[in-house]
């Protein structure tokens, strides 16, 4: 289709549609809490978990989705992506309301069909909100793209915080969740209408890229500032879902302690959030200003300080209807304003024009890949040790992200007045971030444990042994996925330079599983052998458990560059083949482990089902190639040696 390039592009309606999608899906989370617990009669035990897993199953449907859907936008257009993106939202929330009823129906049970109207909704409202972020960087010249995002930020926290703490207030004012749930339908239809009546499609001026992810690699590998601004969307866009879904939650649980009902405790949620809302809007301008006079790298270091602490002081409130829970509200406020803008500012400056819309894409996967692993912890955190657990979890993050920017500053990687790097710059190698992230589910482990107590043997304090041992398990299990999919991505977007990092991440697979298997053998039996082999027997899975460590131990001791030299490349492929198989291990044994009310086993099943498969894909494409030989007149290449970076994504992936 093609587009037409007006002089005048439509701010105002970019403005207000951002707003709407904000609203719509606020709304929709921040009355999730007491839906399932009113409606759908969720127990409280479970509570957490099946919240966070919503808001996950949702968010990675949409990333999926909107990542695929993304390769047509050129024939599609920005503006039908907008238009169906509220199309969905509309129908998702009239689903929702009456889920329970459709799912009686249907025989199918009331939380499978909110599930699917969560789906919907966080689909249309994701795909509304990327496209319009995207649209913004192709109307916005380079001199007004800062003004432009900080506008959009503006219009999204006055929608999903001001707007919304008032809407909430209908619950316990007036009665009716039902009702309200039905307002993010009238929100849908406006902006599917706004956006076919008033929207208009444009184009940068650029010719689009066949591949646009190897530009977009290229820029984020060889400038620190990107990979600073990436490191902190992981972040910013999960710390308000964080707060509003996990404290309504909290005071949704707290509501009996203080004598209140749920709805008065959804409403005093809400007004929390607004007042975050308020706060964001107010320091916004601020922030621009520091940007303006510092350079970006230290206004993202400095919002995301405010932010972690603001998340940690949460974590010391005991009445989440104290009126010091404004405190750390008012630090997260400010800090998240800087987190909205800053990052963005900066990616959009350093980003060609020609692939503005790219990077915008990416910077928003990445959102939505941390809003997924956050909320998924989040909620085993708030049923297993505490509703306060899930902000001490943002806060770490956050500081940690803190340090990644110190780190650049220290090491010559700060901007001038100019907001160029005063040296020539220099490739930054990506080890050190990838370190930090991968530390951060440690980092949260042990500071529960140190403000929970703990004692091996026994379960004092708020961190039972089992879910230590979960939840290390987990990880493990995350980092041997993660390290499986490094080939598919690569071959995929060509980003070959992925390859090297395989090696890294499949250690901390083992890393994980060993810190697992200790806690399994110290913490919870204390070294009692014999108490240990009857619990073997009672529980079989854990023998698959045991066969997974045994070859994982295999894998990471001959992972070393020193034995595969030893080795020879040949044996050592062949020894490494053996992955698949530990993989299928670990799948089983997470899955009989697992209990299977939330789909949970069900998705990491699907995840390895998909990984396998593409690798049994490969594995035949190969042979069947290799089998129909040479074209006839072309000379037979000398067989493929598999260079260094191969060899070090084979490893543990």
């Amino acid at each position: 289709m093609p587009h037409c390039l007006h002089r005048e592009p439509p701010w105002n309606e970019i403005y207000l549609l951002s707003a709407l999608a904000a609203l719509a899906i606020a709304i929709i989370v921040g009355l999730q809490p007491l839906f399932l617990d009113d409606v759908l009669k969720i127990p409280f035990e479970k509570s957490g978990t099946i919240n966070a897993n919503l808001t996950v199953v949702a968010e990675i449907v949409s990333l999926f989705v909107i990542a695929y859907l993304g390769a047509t936008r050129h024939t599609l257009g920005r503006k039908w992506f907008v238009m169906g993106g509220f199309a969905l939202l509309t129908i998702g929330a009239l689903l929702a309301p009456f889920s329970l009823q459709i799912g009686g129906a249907l025989g199918l049970g009331g939380l499978s069909v909110f599930y699917l109207a969560r789906i919907l909704s966080s689909l249309g409202a994701n795909a509304a909100q990327s496209q319009l972020a995207t649209l913004m960087g192709d109307a916005a010249s380079h001199e007004r793209r800062a003004g432009a995002i900080i506008n959009i930020m503006l219009m999204m926290a006055l929608g999903g915080g001001v707007i919304y703490a008032i809407i909430l207030q209908i619950p316990h004012d007036i009665g009716g969740v039902l009702t309200v749930m039905l307002i993010p339908v009238g929100v849908g239809l406006a902006g599917a209408w706004l956006a076919w009546r008033r929207l208009r499609e444009i184009t940068s001026g650029h010719e689009e890229l066949d591949r646009p992810m190897d530009r977009v690699w290229e820029l984020v590998s060889g400038d620190p500032r990107m990979q600073l601004c990436f490191a902190a969307s992981f972040y910013a866009r999960a710390d308000l879902i964080v707060i509003s879904l996990f404290l309504s939650l909290w005071t949704i649980n707290f509501a009996d302690v203080v004598d209140q009902g749920r709805d008065y405790a959804v409403a005093h949620a809400a007004l929390a959030v607004g007042f975050l809302g308020l706060v964001v809007i107010l320091s916004m301008p601020l922030w621009r200003r520091f940007m303006q006079q510092r350079s970006r790298i230290s206004a993202i270091g400095a919002s995301v300080s405010l932010a972690g602490a603001g998340f940690i002081a949460m974590g010391f409130v005991v009445n989440p209807f104290d009126w010091m829970m404004v405190i750390p509200l008012l630090l997260i406020g400010v800090g998240q304003g800087g987190c909205l803008t800053a990052p963005k500012v900066l990616a959009a400056e350093l980003a060609p024009p020609d692939i503005l819309g790219a990077v915008q894409g990416i910077f928003y996967l990445v959102g939505g890949m941390g809003l997924v692993l956050l909320v998924q912890s989040g909620g085993y955190y708030f049923d297993a040790v505490g509703p306060r657990s899930p902000f001490i979890l943002m806060g770490t993050g956050n500081l940690l992200i803190m340090l990644y920017a110190v780190y650049l500053m220290r090491t010559g990687m700060d901007e001038n007045s100019e907001h160029t790097l005063p040296k020539k710059r220099r490739q930054l190698n990506l080890k050190p971030l990838i370190f930090l992230f991968s530390l951060l589910p440690l980092a949260w482990l042990v500071g529960r444990v140190l403000l929970s107590g703990y004692a091996p043997g026994s379960s004092l304090g708020q961190m039972p042994v089992g879910f230590i041992n979960r939840y290390l398990g987990d990880w493990a299990f995350n980092f041997l996925l993660i390290s499986l999919s490094l080939r598919p991505i690569y071959e995929i977007t060509g980003v070959k330079t992925l390859a090297q990092y395989g090696r890294m991440v499949g250690l901390y697979a083992f890393f994980y599983a060993l810190l697992h298997v200790l806690t399994y053998v110290w913490l919870e039996w204390v070294f009692k052998w014999g108490e240990m082999v009857d619990d073997i027997v009672k529980r079989e899975f854990i023998l698959l458990g045991v066969a997974a460590f045994v070859l994982l131990c295999a894998l990471a001791a001959t992972s070393f560059k020193q034995v595969v030299r030893k080795m020879g490349g040949k044996r050592w492929k062949q020894l490494h083949k053996l992955n698949y198989i530990l993989t299928a291990l670990v799948a089983l044994h997470f899955i009989f482990a697992a209990t299977h009310e939330n789909g949970e086993p069900y998705v990491y099943a699907l995840l390895v089902a998909l990984l396998l498969g593409y690798r049994g894909r490969q594995y035949w494409k190969k042979r069947h190639d290799g089998a129909s030989g040479p074209r006839p007149g072309r000379k037979r290449s000398a067989p493929h040696q598999p260079a260094k970076q191969d060899a070090l994504v084979d490893d543990l992936a």
